[in-house]
């Protein structure tokens, strides 16, 4: 099959890039409900030759430039570990049979703490609007609450992703104010806060601001 890229893509290249890293604890974690997906998609896990379903899925999202780069990026991060991939990755197949999303529950130690961390949280735009957003995030973050019982789990954005802000925010998670010092990303609070005071919805924005920790 021929995969068409399409043009209502996930991240609003529109506006200025700037990072965001937000945190999960873990009571926040065990409120998060099992997940549900439509009538007709289903879960799995990793599966080798899953690389190729990830760098399609992420390729069209527009994470990479084109789906070699993708599963070359996934191949010298990811498969190393095979058996951390089939606890950890997952895909939701489409009725058609094919993988549309993809999450993972990944994990990290730094400083002599460990931590979970919702990673690549993918959807294909031909299948947004349906809930599987919602449904691979809180897969992941079921997932790392039962294989990484009691840690804070971070996951980092950027503001091109602002429509998954408001989501994030109602799954429990918190934005972190200052710069960060477990992920490498740099943590740009202040200039995240100007520009989503022009894309998120006022409410969305105030959950975004109060919900903010050091």
């Amino acid at each position: 099959m021929i995969y068409s890229r399409p043009t209502a893509l996930t991240a609003d290249r529109s506006l200025p890039r700037k990072s965001i890293v937000m945190i999960i604890h873990p009571d926040e974690m065990a409120r998060v409900p099992e997940p549900v997906l439509p009538d007709g998609y289903a879960f799995r896990t990793y599966l080798p030759g899953d690389e190729k379903n990830w760098a399609r899925i992420t390729t069209i999202v527009d994470e990479f430039s084109c789906e070699q780069n993708a599963e070359n990026a996934f191949r010298k991060q990811f498969m190393q570990d095979e058996d951390a991939l089939r606890k950890r990755l997952s895909f939701v197949i489409a009725p058609d049979g094919n993988a549309i999303a993809t999450s993972m529950a990944w994990n990290f130690d730094e400083n002599d703490r460990h931590f979970g961390r919702v990673h690549w949280i993918c959807t294909d735009p031909a299948h947004q609007g349906k809930g599987i957003g919602r449904a691979i995030v809180a897969w992941a973050i079921r997932r790392i609450a039962e294989l990484d019982p009691a840690v804070d789990t971070y996951l980092d954005t950027q503001t091109w992703s602002h429509k998954a802000i408001g989501l994030y925010l109602r799954m429990g998670f918190h934005p972190v104010r200052e710069s960060h010092p477990i992920l490498t990303r740099v943590n740009e609070y202040s200039g995240a806060v100007e520009v989503l005071k022009g894309v998120l919805p006022d409410e969305t924005m105030r959950q975004f601001i109060d919900r903010s920790e050091a």
